[in-house]
């Protein structure tokens, strides 16, 4: 028997553990806990299926007054991808978060509407926040390898600047007859 159960969102097919179906004790029926770990990993499986040469790092954090999840994406050279992928992925951060923080009034306001899997199965209990960013995961080697080539170029171009600037100097220098 599988320890694990399929279900679809926005057409898209995913795999949660079976102990994250739950019963609903004041609705009755049945309902999916998408906490932190669960969105986590239904953002990651999306990468990886319409994505699969897309490095995705994710991950979860649970603290008193909420949750968050934090994706970081990449190219395998540790380079940001294109931004019409990145807001593809994006957009999950929007259908899997539990509402957002009203700065104006300095309050957290949930999410009103009852989302649903495709065949109606509700979704309940999101993370607070989640965070997906186009670069690779702080400290992975893909990160320092993007940095490396990063300082590469740019010590290349300082040293094509500063040898431009010889040239000249001693153009300077020679037609003052020095």
């Amino acid at each position: 028997m599988s320890k694990k159960f399929k279900f679809s969102i926005k057409g898209t097919e995913f795999q949660l553990p079976i102990a994250q179906i739950r019963d609903d004790s004041y609705d009755g029926g049945k309902y999916i806990y998408m906490n932190a770990k669960s969105a986590a990993s239904v953002i990651k499986q999306y990468v990886k299926q319409y994505y699969p040469d897309i490095k995705v790092w994710a991950g979860s954090d649970v603290y008193s007054g909420g949750s968050s999840v934090r994706v970081n994406v990449s190219n395998k050279d540790g380079s940001s991808v294109d931004s019409i992928i990145y807001d593809n992925i994006k957009e999950w951060e929007y259908v899997l978060k539990g509402g957002s923080f009203n700065g104006m009034i300095d309050m957290y306001e949930s999410r009103e509407d009852k989302p649903t899997t495709d065949n109606g199965t509700p979704l309940k209990y999101f993370p607070s926040y989640i965070f997906i960013e186009n670069k690779p995961k702080w400290d992975s080697v893909e990160y320092w390898y993007d940095k490396i080539v990063t300082l590469g170029e740019k010590l290349e171009d300082n040293i094509t600047y500063m040898g431009k600037g010889i040239e000249d100097k001693v153009k300077l220098a020679i037609s003052n007859g020095i």
